[in-house]
């Protein structure tokens, strides 16, 4: 359950860039049902213990962990042990959020701790680390920003969380390593306009070939700067996309399934059916109550 959101929006793309929002989980056990979305996760336990299952790992959770997840890293709480609901504050961010042009100083660099990933990486940040403290402490301004709404907070947001970005780098030893932008600026615009496409037109066979040219790209730089821009592939970003379209679909209008699953690009209910449970492990007349 959601207790408060708080969202920048983008004055150019449509949807939101960044969303902060704090969830109440009711104390049980609970099936694992992956969470996958585009979008970057940073998260802080506020209250509580339990269990995260992400991907093949189990994590022990506790009050005052920092978790982070990639785009479309599948995560799930799977188990709540103490005797009290969990509270978490979750920051959700697009990786263009960072990259796109016109962000001043932030840069892509910055997200290779979430993408260049070794064998020892963990999801769940050091808890005794000074780094780790300070993260904390920007990620409740940050939330503390949102909540007074002052002039130009939209803008001390975007400060903490640059310097949460950086924190994280030196936390995970990326910051010896981490080197500037190496992506042409008429790259990422031109990525970015794409992905403006993408969403517009999630209903449409999306081509790969026909995404690489809309970029002025070859297929394969495409699909190669994708990925190292959002942590995910093209077509894992549109199928994911097309999910999350579907999802609020579902829940908020009185569509049929297959007049869901045309509006988000299946042809038929099975692929979308087989899509919407790798994704979500749940049908989609699940988000109906069916």
């Amino acid at each position: 359950m959601v207790v408060n959101k708080y969202e920048i929006l983008s004055e150019i793309h449509s949807g939101a860039l960044l969303r902060l929002f704090t969830s109440q989980v009711n104390f049980k056990k609970r099936p694992l049902e992956n969470h996958h979305h585009t979008m970057i996760e940073i998260s802080l336990i506020k209250q509580g213990s339990g269990i995260y299952t992400v991907s093949d790992r189990t994590y022990e959770i506790h009050q005052g962990d920092i978790f982070i997840y990639s785009s479309d890293e599948p995560h799930c709480i799977t188990e709540i042990t103490s005797n009290v609901d969990m509270i978490i504050m979750n920051v959700h961010f697009e990786p263009r959020f960072v990259w796109a042009p016109g962000n001043g100083m932030f840069d892509e660099k910055y997200l290779r701790v979430f993408n260049d990933r070794g064998e020892d990486f963990s999801n769940r940040l050091k808890y005794d680390s000074e780094d780790t403290a300070e993260i904390t402490r920007q990620l409740l301004d940050m939330e503390n920003e949102f909540e007074r709404a002052e002039p130009e907070y939209e803008l001390m947001v975007k400060i903490r969380l640059l310097t949460v970005l950086v924190l994280l780098c030196r936390s995970c030893g990326f910051a010896d390593n981490v080197q500037t932008g190496e992506f042409k600026r008429a790259n990422l615009s031109a990525l970015d306009a794409v992905m403006d496409y993408i969403n517009q037109n999630l209903a449409l066979p999306l081509s790969l070939d026909e995404l690489a040219r809309q970029a002025n790209m070859s297929r394969a730089y495409f699909s190669t700067t994708f990925r190292r821009l959002n942590g995910i592939s093209p077509w894992e970003y549109i199928m994911v996309k097309r999910i999350e379209t579907a999802i609020s679909l579902l829940e908020h209008t009185n569509d049929t399934i297959i007049e869901i699953a045309c509006k988000c690009g299946f042809n038929n209910t099975a692929n979308f059916n087989r899509a919407f449970k790798k994704i979500t492990n749940r049908t989609p007349s699940s988000y109906r109550g069916g």
